[in-house]
């Protein structure tokens, strides 16, 4: 294994953990095996720019030393790391990643650690089958955002991909000497910049094999295909979505403005029902009957299924009287390498499936053939069609330790 640790990085992160800053307002702990170590995120950008110079400096103090092999990467709260080009061991805390790490073509037994809500998505979906490899991958240094640093550390990861959120997840992880990049959700939710970000990201670290720039290229195509034929339906023509992000008998969380599924509604030509909101939110039957969604789509982070609406079989709702379920428009977005409602490497995908959701009049693509190609050009693999059936009809099973609080960017 590559290990690329400079006692001059470990002494200017540590000097400055304690004042790092980041962006969300919520607190969360990291396990090192002894102690918890919890810090509340506020944005400071002035400590944040202490830590980035000491460890630019100490960047280009190891880079002298470690020859033309070594990068420095800055990640996306603007702190640098400086790593060993082209990794071969590749940990990540962020649930979408191990679907976009497919894409640049590195080897995937390069991967050695993810978040169980990813190892629910990878066992329940065609990822197992394409990436074998992936059965049984080590996911038990994390629980929830909580990261335990001693089981970490046993995986001798030469860099960890972590919600840049979680600054105190960075500051566990820089004090125990393991190099960490932040990524972060981009423009307010927008699914195919972020995954452009993240793509860009990741092709800075493991090299350019020519598909990152391919599917960014592809998916911008797609935007703009999508668009110019949505910019002519007028707004009493839109379809009103209600977006159900995680569903129980105890919550309903829709998906608010600057979130992934107002980004999907919007880009598809629909009408985000619960536009009014921010981000993800609880809500309860009385605002759902005041919205009254012709189209409810449920995400993969949930086992709710249309019939559990359809039969209304959800103690303490009844959704009788919704007009989505009245007139049968209650779907289940699909489930390809990774589930579709956040950036994933199917994400091109998930757009012409919710244009072609909301207005199939309109789009009238063949699914189940462009899901075929993609797959063929972008991961150098052929799907059967049982496969497709797979990804178009979601098992329930995937949603398992998908979820664990913490806002809208952590899916």
């Amino acid at each position: 294994m590559k290990r690329k640790i400079l006692s001059l990085v470990l002494c200017a992160t540590m000097l400055f953990s304690m004042t790092a800053c980041g962006g969300t307002k919520e607190e969360a702990s990291a396990t090192t095996g002894q102690e918890t170590v919890t810090a509340e995120n506020t944005e400071t950008a002035e400590n944040t720019e202490n830590v980035n110079e000491a460890t630019k400096e100490a960047g280009e103090t190891e880079e002298v030393a470690g020859g033309s092999g070594m990068i420095t990467v800055t990640d996306q709260n603007g702190m640098e790391a400086t790593i060993e080009a082209n990794p071969d061991r590749l940990v990540t805390t962020a649930l979408p990643l191990p679907s976009i790490y497919a894409l640049t073509g590195a080897p995937i037994e390069y991967l050695v650690g993810v978040h169980p809500g990813s190892t629910s998505a990878i066992e329940n979906s065609v990822m197992a089958a394409m990436y074998p490899e992936l059965k049984g991958i080590a996911d038990n240094f994390i629980e929830g955002t909580d990261v335990n640093v001693e089981e970490l550390l046993k995986l001798e990861p030469d860099v960890v991909l972590y919600w840049a959120e979680y600054l105190e997840q960075y500051e566990a992880m820089s004090n125990a000497g393991i190099n960490a990049v932040g990524v972060k959700t981009q423009d307010n939710g927008n699914v195919l910049s972020t995954l452009e970000s993240w793509l860009t990201i990741m092709k800075e670290i493991f090299g350019d094999t020519g598909n990152v720039d391919k599917v960014i290229e592809y998916g911008h195509k797609m935007e703009a295909e999508i668009e110019a034929q949505t910019a002519e339906i007028a707004d009493e023509d839109k379809p009103k979505v209600l977006y159900l992000y995680n569903h129980s008998s105890e919550d309903i969380s829709v998906s608010g403005a600057d979130f992934y599924g107002d980004y999907w509604i919007k880009a598809a030509g629909g009408i985000n029902a619960a536009a009014e909101l921010t981000g993800p939110t609880s809500v309860n039957m009385e605002q759902i009957y005041e919205w009254d969604p012709d189209i409810i789509i449920i995400t993969t982070f949930t086992e709710t299924m249309p019939e559990d609406l359809y039969n209304n079989t959800i103690d303490g709702q009844d959704w009788s009287q919704v007009s989505a379920v009245l007139n049968g428009k209650v779907i289940k977005e699909p489930l390809g390498v990774y589930r579709w409602f956040p950036p994933s490497g199917d994400a091109p995908l998930m757009l012409k499936w919710m244009a072609q959701t909301l207005h199939p009049d309109k789009f009238t693509y063949d699914m189940k053939e462009e899901i075929k190609a993609y797959y063929e050009e972008f991961y150098n693999y052929t799907l059967d069609d049982a496969q497709v059936e797979g990804i178009l009809n979601a098992d329930p099973q995937a949603a398992k330790g998908a979820n664990f609080g913490g806002g809208a960017n952590r899916s």
